[in-house]
């Protein structure tokens, strides 16, 4: 694990407020003759916005010096928001986006039980994925970490698949989804999360309590996970209380998963300026809503709270807007495309190098090579994001020669 991480910062082996990926590697076909699509009809703004989210996660989570960074790098302590802590929400929106160029097809050739085996077999495969990557390197099963950033994705697939066969019409020609039932849905969840946490009345601390101690979400995983089962950085004055991808606030991140559902939906439908047009204003109204919304609830990622998931969802696809000019980029596309391959290929990266293999002091190759670098740059903020860079570097490599031959990981 990188050194005395901080709150926000990622847990065993580093998921940042991460990673994932969001079934990360999945492929988002689109025709190839609408505005914004890319070879072999993929969306390319959603690709590239899915690469920056995994660079962006290894920049932030897997620091040379915890100690000293630059503060963009940072998560929000508690309540509020940085730029870091748009990284997972975006992995969600992604996954969510490409839903609908593969799971639409296959809603239509199959029988409803044969898609929800499907779902089911690929959100087993990402939890199971996460939890072992969470016993690396010594199988620890009394303290391993239960969820992670891949289980919470493989959760919300699993149940923003079950809602688009609920929400869908099957007809002779096709499996159709109306963005509007999805809306419908994101709506209905907001409310009932929201109301939940407003109506919980925490012992010790009152109606609608928000904090890392006393809230619903932290008090539900410490009765149900266990704190050895927990983030062990999820700490309230040094004993752990929450953890942040929990089971109560996945309902939250699920949000940001069927916003990117809708986004896919309507880009499928047309993609086209027009659409991207109103996409743009929509995320511009999700953000705004983020924010009016605060001072009933909270942002706090953390809990995933429906303010922050409204607000990072419009942060989402304005993002997207942003990014659809752009045509290239294919090192950023590597990332994006192969990227549940990213998030296993770096927390091996990070297991290893934090093992101490050396003879000498400092015993890992983490500690040696950041302190290599503190000992060549000036300055230590820099330094810490030099070995996060030279991780990018490495596996970006790796992860390009792949993408140039067509090489993908699917589960």
């Amino acid at each position: 694990m990188p050194t005395a991480p901080q709150a926000g910062a990622p847990a065993q082996p580093a998921p940042m407020q991460p990673p994932s990926p969001a079934s990360l590697a999945t492929a988002t076909a689109l025709s190839a003759s609408a505005a914004g699509s890319g070879a072999a009809g993929r969306i390319v703004a959603i690709d590239l916005l899915r690469g920056l989210a995994v660079i962006g996660m290894i920049l932030v989570a897997y620091a040379g010096d915890w100690e000293h960074r630059y503060a963009v790098l940072n998560h929000a302590g508690w309540q509020g928001f940085a730029l870091a802590d748009m990284i997972f929400p975006s992995f969600l929106f992604c996954a969510g986006a490409a839903m609908p160029f593969s799971l639409l097809k296959r809603a239509h050739a199959q029988p409803a039980g044969a898609v929800i085996a499907y779902l089911a077999r690929r959100g087993a495969a990402l939890f199971l994925l996460g939890l072992l990557l969470n016993l690396l390197p010594y199988f620890d099963f009394a303290q391993v970490r239960v969820m992670g950033i891949l289980q919470r994705i493989g959760i919300c697939y699993f149940a923003a698949g079950l809602l688009v066969l609920a929400l869908g019409r099957r007809s002779a020609d096709r499996f159709e989804l109306r963005p509007a039932r999805v809306i419908a849905a994101i709506a209905t969840l907001t409310i009932a999360y929201g109301a939940l946490l407003l109506a919980w009345d925490a012992p010790n601390c009152g109606r609608a309590c928000f904090d890392s101690l006393h809230s619903l979400p932290a008090v539900i995983d410490r009765a149900v996970l266990g704190l050895p089962h927990m983030w062990p950085y999820g700490v309230t004055d040094g004993a752990v209380t929450y953890e942040p991808e929990g089971l109560l606030s996945t309902a939250g991140a699920l949000i940001n998963m069927l916003a990117g559902l809708a986004a896919g939906l309507a880009l499928r439908a047309d993609a086209s300026r027009t659409t991207l047009f109103k996409l743009a204003a929509v995320g511009l109204g999700l953000l705004l809503a983020g924010f009016a919304l605060d001072p009933l609830l909270p942002l706090v990622k953390k809990i995933w709270t429906p303010s922050f998931a409204l607000m990072s969802s419009g942060f989402s696809l304005l993002a997207v807007a942003a990014l659809w000019p752009f045509r290239g980029g294919a090192p950023v596309l590597a990332f994006g495309a192969n990227a549940t391959l990213a998030f296993i290929g770096i927390s091996l990266m990070d297991v290893v190098l934090q093992l101490p293999l050396r003879a000498s002091a400092p015993a890992s190759y983490h500690d040696h090579l950041a302190a290599l670098l503190g000992g060549a740059l000036a300055d230590a903020r820099l330094a810490s994001l030099s070995y996060s860079a030279a991780l990018v570097l490495v596996l970006g490599t790796a992860l390009l020669l792949l993408y140039r031959k067509k090489v993908f990981l699917r589960l």
